[in-house]
Parts: structure tokens; sequence; C-alpha cells
């Protein structure tokens, strides 16, 4: 874990590095830019956990999403909140469970100026995320409910290319990272109440996180890649359509597995 450590620790402090890069050589005219990002969507799950019977689950459901974008001389900074709800179901057993999850990133990507010229645009960076989910399983009567957290640091990419398509100007891009240290907590749907609260009639939050342990690529992977096609306006607002792909593998004490496809369409107001 110490060597993990290190390179971790190595591999920030590179990626913070990019700022220095080509800093002489300017845009001039470029303005800084920030928006509100608010936006809508659509996803499909599938969830692959050895702690329940059936193990394969899969559904539908929505998602919203607020967010701020700002784009500086050297720099893009992006963060975001977003509430999704799912409704998978067993197709062997037609056993039923609600999802409900919370995510939020903050995110930094570094120009690089020597390439800003360029048709295809490569901006390195990181990827800070939290997320909380709660999975409620509708045909069990005692501790049907399953709560885990995940605190992840990821180094990232932002790949962006401007095309223009009748006499208007897109940008299609894709983001993508891959979590380096990860704080994961996984109880079991058997039991929910940690050690910590098991003399506590009623389970604090907290208690759901600090049982958790930190966790890397021997026991834990996750890989998200999110395409999105923008389309700026001529008062500096704009839309986004974005698809994103997701999987996340998890190696505890009874393994899970989830992947996801989901569509948003999100509105940039500029503020």
């Amino acid at each position: 874990m110490n060597k993990l450590y290190i390179f971790g620790l190595s591999l920030i402090a590179f990626i913070l590095s990019f700022p220095s890069f080509g800093q002489e050589q300017k845009a001039n005219d470029f303005k800084n830019q920030t928006h509100f990002i608010t936006g809508v969507g659509g996803s499909y799950v599938n969830i692959i956990d050895e702690g329940i019977s059936p193990l394969l689950y899969k559904g539908i459901g929505g998602n919203v999403i607020l967010g701020h974008f700002q784009e500086k001389e050297s720099s893009l900074n992006t963060s975001s909140a977003k509430f999704d709800f799912n409704n998978p179901s067993s197709s062997i057993s037609n056993a039923e469970m609600y999802t409900f999850r919370l995510e939020g990133h903050f995110q930094r990507y570094w120009k690089l100026f020597n390439l800003e010229n360029n048709n295809l645009k490569i901006r390195p960076g990181f990827d800070f995320s939290a997320k909380w989910a709660l999975r409620q399983h509708l045909n069990f009567t005692n501790n049907s409910q399953h709560i885990e957290t995940r605190f992840s640091v990821a180094p990232a990419l932002m790949l962006a290319r401007p095309f223009e398509l009748w006499n208007r100007n897109f940008e299609i891009g894709l983001f993508t990272s891959i979590p380096l240290l990860t704080y994961a907590t996984r109880p079991l749907f058997a039991s929910t109440r940690f050690p910590a609260s098991v003399n506590k009639e009623e389970v604090e939050f907290f208690d759901y996180v600090k049982e958790g342990k930190i966790i890397s690529f021997g026991s834990y992977f996750k890989w998200s890649a999110q395409y999105y096609l923008y389309y700026p306006f001529k008062n500096g607002n704009g839309l986004r359509l974005d698809y994103l792909w997701s999987y996340e593998s998890y190696k505890a004490e009874n393994p899970i597995r989830t992947g996801e496809h989901s569509i948003m369409i999100s509105t940039f107001f500029k503020i």
C-alpha cells in the first residue's frame, strides 16, 4: 500500500505540473466564461451482486443534474451533482429494487497551449468524485436496505474538437477517467448495522462512512467515458447532449459489478 500511495502522489504531482506548459503562448481573444448547468436524462443499469439472489438485476431510470462550468485562460473547471433513480428487476424471479444515487464531481482540466490551436484539443486533469447509493429491495421484509459510499480521486482526460455544420459552430468531445485511489464502504443486505452502531438505537449517517477502507486497482476498478455534442448560442448560452458509459467492479467480501448507459441533455446558462 505504501508503494501505491507514492505512485498516486507522484502521478497527481505530475498532473499538477501541466499548467506550466506553454504559458507564454496565450490567445489574445480569449474571454473567461462561466455557465450554470441544468440537465435531465435517462439511464439503463445492470447490477451483478453476489450478496443477494438472484444475482443479476437490470432496469431503466432517470436522472437530473445541476452544475457549474468555468473556462479560464489556462484551465477548465467543472463541478456537478447528479441524482439518479432506477428500478432494476430480475428476469428470473421478477424481484425488484429501487436504487437512489447521489453523485458529485469536481474536475479540472489544463489547456496545453502548444496544442490549443490544433483541431483536436487534448486537456489532461483530475476528477474528484463522491457517490452515495441506496438500494431498497422490494421483496425483502428485513434488512432490505443496502447503503454504500465512494470517494475517489482519478487522473482524467478531456478531448475536444470544434467543427462547423450548416454554418453553425459545434463541439464534440470526450471526458474519461479511471480512479487511482478510492475510499469505499460495502455493507451487505443481510446486515446494514456497523460495529460502531451496535449499541445505538438509531444509525447515524457517519456510521455508514467510518467503516470503509482505502482500495485501488487490486480490488476496485471503475472506468467511465462521457461523450458530448455541444452547440453554443450567439448570446453565450448553449445546449449539450451527453452519452455516458460506466463500468464499476468492487471485489469485496461479496463482490459487486455495475454497468450503466445514460443519455442526458443539458442547458448552459451564461452567468
